[in-house]
């Protein structure tokens, strides 16, 4: 009798402490996905999780001038359904440039042109999602040589698939077409795709490689391409995570010669 009530006393006691540890074991592992998510929505726009960022971005041209864009960006996203969400993106860049060796051009600083979107992404399966939207360009630089100088429309989308847990691949294709001009600038109409392939790392680590090309339909259909290699990290401390990625232009005769950009993402709490 008395190894019966032992027994059962231990049985008693282990479903209590497994009982217990089941919220903890449940809060890690969604802190898991989280973790995740955030490092794919980085060249995954069917993951829309509301953040706000900081991107600094370097190009250094072959005429030794050199751009510096810090870009202040927001998206805040709402679920409509459990298979489909919707976002707002905003973005406000603030671009510097440095004349170098350029003869009759100066430094300047000037407020960008500012980028507002909207779009939905759908889960179409465990492992498939989708998404779509339109971004529209406004002139509002403050300099008309950093300005782009014309109201443009975007229309983008892309199709994810997660492969396996550690491997997501998520082309996606962005057609631009001005549909107004100011200041004399030239009508802009291309078409780039990207094929971005994110492997997922241990410890909240991630590396992309992406593969870009331009159809430039102004220009006689002038095709050109690039590569870019991106690692980032999501810190454990905080919702913040920080990406840094260098892209190089795989033709000679490019008039630019590398960009490199560091992210800073503060990832806000979800709905």
């Amino acid at each position: 009798m008395h190894i019966t009530l032992i027994l059962t006393m231990t049985v008693i006691s282990v479903g209590t402490l497994t009982v217990a540890a089941l919220p903890s074991v449940a809060a890690e592992s969604d802190d898991k996905q989280k973790a995740i998510s955030e490092l794919k929505s980085l060249e995954d726009p069917t993951i829309l999780l509301p953040r706000i960022w900081l991107d600094s971005e370097w190009n250094k041209f072959r005429d030794d001038s050199i751009t510096l864009e810090e870009t202040l960006g927001g998206l805040w996203a709402w679920r409509l359904s459990a298979d489909q969400e919707w976002a707002v993106r905003v973005k406000i860049p603030v671009t510097m440039y440095f004349a170098g060796d350029t003869d009759d051009v100066s430094n300047r600083t000037a407020l960008g042109d500012i980028k507002v979107a909207t779009g939905t992404a759908f889960r179409l399966s465990k492992t498939l999602r989708a998404g779509s939207g339109i971004e529209l360009r406004m002139p509002s630089g403050t300099d008309d040589t950093l300005s782009d100088n014309t109201w443009r429309l975007q229309e983008f989308g892309t199709i994810a698939w997660d492969i396996t847990p550690w491997l997501t691949l998520s082309p996606t294709f962005e057609h631009n077409h001005s549909v107004v001009e100011q200041s004399g600038a030239s009508p802009k109409h291309f078409l780039e795709l990207y094929f971005p392939a994110t492997i997922l790392l241990p410890d909240d680590w991630a590396v992309t490689l992406r593969y870009e090309t331009k159809f430039d339909f102004q220009n006689d259909n002038a095709q050109t391409h690039s590569a870019k290699f991106q690692v980032a990290k999501r810190l454990d401390a905080m919702p913040l995570g920080l990406a840094l990625s260098v892209e190089k232009p795989l033709e000679s005769g490019d008039e630019k010669d590398f960009q490199i950009n560091f992210l800073s993402t503060y990832y806000l709490p979800s709905r």
